[in-house]
């Protein structure tokens, strides 16, 4: 099943980049929100992340009912371990993250876990190809992760590094969990993107619950810390996984992987906009670098569509 099948491939292309963008600019929320709930309640990141994808699951399923869960069921019969290391990636690239920040920070954590996504999905698919990737995409990869460098990376951003060598560690391989997930959730192009978001917030729900548990799972008894938890897990989890999974069906792993790049732009902005932190010149530069890149990409003529198998 393609995306709007009645539209040409060129569009069907378009709309892939605007779906896989549109859910990076929602991710771009999270950070505040989870910020807004810590403050409130006390919760741990990881915490957070648990019920993030708890609440996903929930809301699906209340949602959906019994005809959501026989095509949770069929899907999962059509891809069973492509959707549990899909659901294990989920929750185990956010709690490497988690594990990042604490070690080596938020900035170096959040660059780090989010450059080597692009480049192990860009290596991934020229190594599938068997061919070394095209001039224009090796720009668009250098303009991007120069851009995030200086989005990412502010005053003062590394002095809560207490062990940074860990810290890098964990932020690699979160980033290689988010480029695999990515890169399999592409292999399921013809199936429901809620319900692959549904199963695999279930997965990662399962496998964040240790470390929620030993972080302290507390239940907020705080009206506006309960409202955002309800945010975090409908708009940038069921929303943004939904539009993402629905981009995948014509946007190559590794231009989504680009494309994901405006999650810590976005990011920056709202926390200007909301939190009142500043925006430094370095900031700017790299948010301008960031968006050639993605204009780049959209401006460039379509490539071949990907070949999607429908579900027997």
């Amino acid at each position: 099943m393609s995306t709007f099948p009645s539209l040409s491939p060129a569009l069907r292309a378009r709309a892939g980049l605007l779906f896989v963008s549109a859910g990076a600019l929602l991710w771009g929320t999270t950070g505040v929100a989870v910020r807004i709930v810590a403050d409130r309640s006390g919760l741990s990141a990881v915490t957070i992340g648990w019920y993030r994808v708890a609440i996903a699951t929930a809301v699906l399923a209340l949602a959906f009912r019994v005809a959501g869960l026989r095509r949770a069921a069929a899907a999962f019969r059509r891809h069973p371990w492509r959707l549990v290391l899909c659901g294990v990636g989920f929750g185990g690239y956010q709690a490497l993250y988690f594990v990042g920040v604490q070690f080596v920070g938020v900035s170096v954590s959040t660059l780090v876990s989010l450059a080597v996504a692009p480049v192990a999905l860009t290596g991934g698919a020229a190594f599938a190809r068997r061919r070394w990737p095209a001039p224009f995409q090796l720009a668009v990869l250098t303009l991007a992760l120069g851009g995030l460098a200086l989005v990412s990376l502010r005053p003062g951003s590394g002095t809560s590094a207490p062990h940074p060598v860990w810290g890098v560690l964990a932020s690699i391989a979160s980033g290689l969990g988010y480029a695999a997930i990515t890169a399999l959730s592409g292999r399921m192009a013809g199936e429901d993107p809620l319900v692959l978001t549904g199963v695999t917030s279930a997965v990662g729900a399962i496998v964040l619950l240790p470390f929620a548990l030993v972080a302290g799972l507390d239940v907020p008894h705080d009206a506006i810390a309960n409202g955002w938890l309800l945010y975090i897990g409908v708009v940038p989890t069921i929303l943004a996984y939904g539009l993402f999974y629905a981009g995948l069906r014509s946007t190559h792993s590794e231009v989504a992987g680009v494309l994901t790049l405006l999650e810590p732009l976005t990011a920056t902005v709202v926390a200007a906009l909301v939190l009142h932190e500043q925006l430094t010149p370095a900031g700017l530069v790299g948010g301008g670098l960031l968006l050639v890149a993605v204009a780049a990409l959209y401006l460039r003529a379509p490539g071949p569509e990907i070949t999607e198998v429908p579900p027997p």
